[in-house]
């Protein structure tokens, strides 16, 4: 299931199977059936029952009387906006942001999604002399650079061809010619994060990931950036470092892919 217990730990039995059958409900499987649970988690339908019973005693699941389908009660729509309140962006990504900074000693940057422009919403600066920053509140468009690119590979297709219409050049390396632009986002979707070089500032690298809220939209994104003499040509490693930032962020968010 999706949730994870530390190792060694000893969990009480019947709360990790209540837990299960929890989670057996997702964005596609709003409502099922007895059987469905008990397929799903390959437990006796009499095992299964009993714990629907309890958790709908306590509000957590409903059963539609008409149709015997179970669905999530009014109690796990509570606890929901009592969690959804206490969750904010910034809070959740910082300290995940400050642990990419000490590892990779360059600027990391958070941006959100704003109709089809990204706006910097939180930095933690590089340590070194020379390094990329921009202000918080600076808001760029999205055919432009990985941050760009990657919340724009993650948005409906047909504003890929819209953006077409915006593309100019910013340096030599800057992306204009429309079919590439498209298979780049083609290439970043696939991938789940985007690397420019040069392409907005000649003298800047940036590697980024997208951050998904819970409903499975993208949200914003994280970035690597710093001075393309830094920027290793390989850039699996900060590609790998900074696609498991996004996915802690978007993990806290509520989201699971």
């Amino acid at each position: 299931m999706n949730y994870k217990k530390n190792d060694g730990s000893t969990g009480v039995r019947a709360v990790e199977r209540a837990l299960d059958v929890l989670l057996c409900f997702n964005w596609n499987e709003k409502e099922l059936t007895l059987t469905d649970i008990s397929e799903k988690l390959g437990l006796a339908k009499s095992t299964v029952s009993r714990m629907l019973a309890t958790l709908e005693m306590a509000d957590f699941v409903y059963r539609d009387p008409k149709t015997n389908m179970y669905r999530l009660g009014s109690n796990i729509y509570y606890l929901g906006q009592i969690a959804k309140a206490s969750m904010d962006l910034r809070n959740v990504a910082y300290p995940i942001m400050q642990e990419l900074n000490n590892v990779t000693q360059e600027t990391i940057n958070l941006y959100l999604l704003d109709n089809l422009d990204r706006v910097c919403f939180e930095q933690i600066e590089s340590p070194h002399t020379l390094k990329q920053v921009v202000k918080i509140g600076d808001r760029f468009p999205l055919w432009d650079g990985a941050t760009g690119r990657v919340l724009l590979a993650n948005l409906d297709e047909a504003l890929w061809y819209d953006m077409i219409k915006e593309l100019k050049p910013l340096t030599e390396s800057t992306i204009t010619d429309p079919i590439k632009f498209i298979e780049s986002l083609k290439e970043t979707k696939a991938l789940g994060y985007a690397v420019s070089i040069g392409e907005k500032n000649y003298d800047i690298g940036c590697v980024a990931a997208p951050i998904f809220e819970s409903t499975g939209k993208v949200k914003g994104c994280i970035s690597i950036s710093g001075p393309r003499f830094r920027i290793p040509q390989n850039t699996d490693q900060y590609a790998h470092l900074v696609v498991e930032a996004a996915k802690k962020i978007s993990n806290q968010l509520g989201f699971f892919r």
